[in-house]
């Protein structure tokens, strides 16, 4: 076995182990060319359920960008419809059960999401509610379309505030929510969450890459730091096996929670 081949190994134990799957329920292995292709697949099949209603469909996130990691990697899709806004959310509801029945057929890691927009929701003004200006960055920085023609060029990139105005309806809402489960994988992903939050309401740094983002922290001075767990979201997200235990979910914890109140307090709280 090559050095790839025992990373997968290695990336799908720790998974199986992590989130107590056996190994015949683990996801399947899908390529980045697999993955466009039941992103494309997908598209087609949203078009024929709504015929000449659908501009075009993109491949978002790791896979509309250069991150995608077969097995681990989940699959983004956008869909740019031309229904009204009024419409959109008994249109989504319906593209989401193909979506759902696509992951379910592919076994995809994850999920297989799909962003529904009105051609109106790309374009100011925002509404807050619908928390989508985070979607149409991701539009706007890393996909890939997949079917369907739309020159995402002709989107506007939404700026500071309409961010700060999404994130801060979207942390009023959490705020309501019990306290989530606290695991490797919620800590791993809440953390970057806080530290790509960070980067475009303080320097206006649009970065989705999650394989980038703490070194781009670190270089744009981090309020702060600990390598420690640093060096275990960095061991995680390339499938090497990372201790957990209650001690460490504790201490891991107690540092994110704070971070989240210095970044809250520093770059989204402040108008």
């Amino acid at each position: 076995m090559d050095d790839k081949g025992k990373r997968q190994e290695l990336t799908e134990t720790y998974i199986r182990e992590s989130c107590g799957l056996k190994e015949e329920d683990m996801p399947a292995v899908i390529s980045y060319v697999e993955a466009l292709k039941i992103a494309a697949q997908f598209g087609r099949e949203v078009e024929a359920l709504f015929p000449g209603k659908i501009a075009a469909v993109f491949a978002i996130g790791s896979l509309g960008s250069d991150y995608y990691r077969p097995g681990q990697s989940d699959i983004d899709t956008a869909v740019i419809t031309g229904f009204s806004r009024k419409d959109i959310a008994a249109v989504t509801e319906k593209i989401e059960k193909i979506a759902d029945s696509y992951h379910k057929r592919y076994h995809v890691p994850k999920g297989f999401g799909a962003v529904v927009f009105a051609r109106e929701q790309l374009y100011p003004p925002y509404v807050k509610e619908e928390e989508l200006v985070q979607e149409i960055l991701r539009l706007k920085c890393q996909s890939r379309p997949v079917f369907g023609a739309f020159d995402t060029r002709d989107i506007p990139m939404p700026d500071r505030e309409a961010l700060r105005n999404d994130i801060l309806h979207f942390q009023e809402w959490a705020d309501s929510q019990p306290c989530p489960v606290r695991n490797a994988v919620t800590m791993v992903n809440s953390t970057l969450i806080a530290l790509k939050r960070y980067l475009p309401l303080k320097y206006q740094i649009t970065e989705f890459n999650k394989f980038k983002v703490i070194d781009l922290y670190l270089t744009h001075e981090p309020p702060m730091v600990n390598q420690e767990i640093f060096d275990f979201i960095t061991r995680f997200l390339n499938g090497q096996p990372c201790e957990w235990d209650d001690e460490i979910c504790r201490r891991y914890a107690g540092w994110h929670d704070e971070l989240y109140w210095v970044i809250n307090e520093q770059v989204l709280y402040k108008t």
